[in-house]
């Protein structure tokens, strides 16, 4: 029975890869929104024809009931449906100077919907919640589930948090482990997509969602103290498959993560430190090994906010077996990499905060590599292997409604230096880019 049910799970989440299913699950998630507005709509057109209404009320009252929130069936307590876009310009320009395949360049620029979720939240009763979160912005290729995942609330005298069951973020690199839509840079940073972004034999892939099981603790204890556990698939961001990139498939890999958190505030501040870390035997797979090989990892990070003046930072560092070729075999490699960022808010009355944001990165790969395409989002696969990638980032961003309404402007600017082979060697590139963003949530 069990298998049953387990086969049946994985079959739900594969469905979503199809185009009739994500037509499918629009229609089942907005025909609740849909079949009560129009049936609203003709009962206030009857009312407005007998003349017991006007125009303006009709549409008044129509204003009123499109917020409300869309009532489960009796075993349920409720469902909040909502949704959020982010539409980008962006211009890229990458430029080989030196070391192999020099000189080199490229340039692009044009309109992205950058991102577009679509979520679901239930409470489902007796603790019970549930997330399904989808991005339909994303390519057809990969899975667009974000977030989805069920969640129970417990609540006793030693142990109290919530566990959750599915796909989400376990948590590393702080950055990563803010939404999207709350970033105060339009992209994350070159530190940040290096362990975060999608795994290759360049980048580590540690963070960003994974299949599993967390638990989210608080120490009643003492107040402000946090930690998180988790134990997940041992690759990232795909909810169906199951050991589908490992070279040995007799393994049976998973990745262990565990953080520790405090958090203090004050009437017009607060801060907040932390450390996240987590291991995997067999997290490095993508090295053209016979066998997965470990990598350990660690993040000590802060979050801090001063009246309107917003910080944060972090330090990433692993150790990765047979992380960098040498010659015809392997070693450990140990990358490491920091962030930077700082952002004061001016208020500007009813049109909401001006805001110039700064922000800067540095990566050490420790021999193992980074290409222009990993640090950049867009950025033309030109050049070779760099040791180090050093990111800057300046903008401003316009709060009309906090985050639910921005508009940010910002550049970046991206060095690469070092052969990752031979550090001594003359080798260099860099990236710039400009991007323009309009965000909304609804």
């Amino acid at each position: 029975m069990f298998k049953a049910v387990f086969q049946g799970v994985k079959l739900f989440f594969c469905l979503i890869k199809g185009a009739i299913f994500r037509v499918f699950f629009a229609s089942l998630l907005f025909y609740p929104v849909f079949s009560r507005a129009l049936s609203d709509r003709a009962m206030l057109d009857a009312l407005v024809d007998k003349g017991v209404i006007s125009d303006e009320e009709a549409r008044a009252i129509s204003k009123e009931s499109a917020g409300q929130v869309v009532a489960l069936p009796p075993e349920a307590k409720s469902v909040k449906l909502s949704s959020r876009f982010q539409l980008q310009y962006e211009w890229i320009d990458d430029e080989v100077y030196s070391g192999a395949a020099s000189p080199m360049y490229s340039c692009s620029q044009g309109f992205i919907l950058r991102r577009f979720f679509i979520q679901a939240d239930a409470d489902l009763g007796a603790g019970w919640e549930t997330t399904i979160s989808v991005d339909l912005a994303r390519s057809f290729a990969n899975s667009i589930f974000t977030d989805t995942y069920l969640s129970k609330k417990i609540d006793g005298d030693y142990l109290s948090g919530k566990l959750y069951l599915g796909y989400m973020k376990p948590g590393f690199a702080i950055e990563d482990v803010f939404s999207s839509f709350s970033l105060n840079a339009i992209e994350r940073s070159a530190a940040t997509m290096y362990w975060t972004g999608a795994a290759n034999n360049r980048r580590l892939g540690i963070g960003n969602r994974y299949m599993g099981v967390r638990w989210n603790g608080e120490i009643k204890q003492v107040e402000g103290l946090s930690y998180i556990l988790a134990i997940t698939n041992a690759y990232q961001l795909s909810p169906c498959e199951i050991d589908q990139l490992s070279y040995n498939y007799d393994d049976n890999h998973l990745a262990y993560w565990a953080s520790l958190h405090y958090a203090l505030k004050g009437d017009d501040w607060s801060l907040k430190v932390g450390v996240y870390s987590m291991y995997s035997s067999g997290a490095n797979y993508n090295m053209g090994l016979t066998n997965s090989a470990s990598i350990y990892s660690v993040n000590p990070y802060f979050v801090a906010r001063w009246g309107n003046f917003y910080f944060w930072g972090d330090y990433m560092a692993s150790g990765v077996s047979d992380g960098r070729k040498i010659g015809a075999g392997y070693a450990q490699a140990n990358p490491y990499g920091l962030d930077f960022s700082v952002e004061y808010r001016f208020d500007i009355g009813e049109y909401g905060q001006i805001a110039p944001t700064f922000r800067y990165s540095w990566v050490d790969t420790g021999g193992r590599g980074i290409r222009i395409t990993d640090a950049q989002r867009q950025s033309r696969d030109i050049g070779g292997l760099y040791n180090n990638a050093q990111d800057f980032y300046v903008g401003v961003n316009w709060y009309l409604r906090g985050d639910n309404f921005k508009i940010q402007l910002g550049y970046t600017y991206v060095q690469y230096s070092g052969s990752f082979d031979d550090k001594s060697a003359s080798s260099f590139a860099d990236s710039s880019s400009v991007r323009l963003q309009f965000q909304m949530k609804l």
